[in-house]
């Protein structure tokens, strides 16, 4: 049993991933830039049907601040959930992680989850953390950082014996 106390993975080390679930990320492209290109197109059509009449950096200057005022927006709300996330009773909360061959429990003192090994499809090994991939909106992230060099090697065989027997990501039969 792998056992690591206060896991509370920073901001970096709790971003987005960029693999793992296939054509997720891809299809989420269009649904978050999908208004750019339309402002763009709708511009170029405006600025060809009106000539040379428009100012010559208008319809470049309006797509800048537009993707500024985007970026801006997707920040604010990061924050603001953030610190709502922190108002809740067990937001802040370190939690305790135990791993072993059936599976993973986490823990803070106002609950407990239990994931077996058939319910995470894949374990990705990345420079700073393991992120476990459970679901879609469900990836516990485990810093490399709160774990020894006995720890990283005991986690890793454990990850390569749950694979070799086939419980990884096997799902209920």
């Amino acid at each position: 049993m792998i056992e690591i106390e206060a896991v509370q993975p920073t901001a970096r080390e709790f971003r987005s991933i960029k693999g793992g679930w296939g054509a997720i990320h891809w299809v989420c492209v269009p649904y978050n830039y999908a208004f750019l290109l339309g402002f763009l197109i709708y511009g170029l059509v405006a600025n060809s049907l009106t000539g040379h009449v428009l100012p010559p950096f208008l319809l470049s200057g309006a797509l800048l601040v537009t993707w500024i005022a985007w970026l801006v927006a997707g920040w604010a709300v990061q924050k603001v959930s953030s610190r709502e996330a922190g108002k809740a009773p067990a937001g802040k909360l370190p939690w305790k992680w135990s791993i072993g061959p059936e599976g993973i429990v986490f823990s803070n003192g106002l609950q407990t989850n239990d994931v077996d090994w058939r319910a995470i499809m894949k374990v990705r090994d990345e420079s700073d953390r393991f992120v476990f991939l459970v679901t879609p909106a469900y990836n516990p992230v485990l810093p490399k950082r709160l774990l020894g060099e006995q720890q990283l090697a005991d986690l890793r065989g454990l990850i390569a014996e749950v694979t070799a027997s086939g419980r990884l990501g096997r799902g209920v039969d």
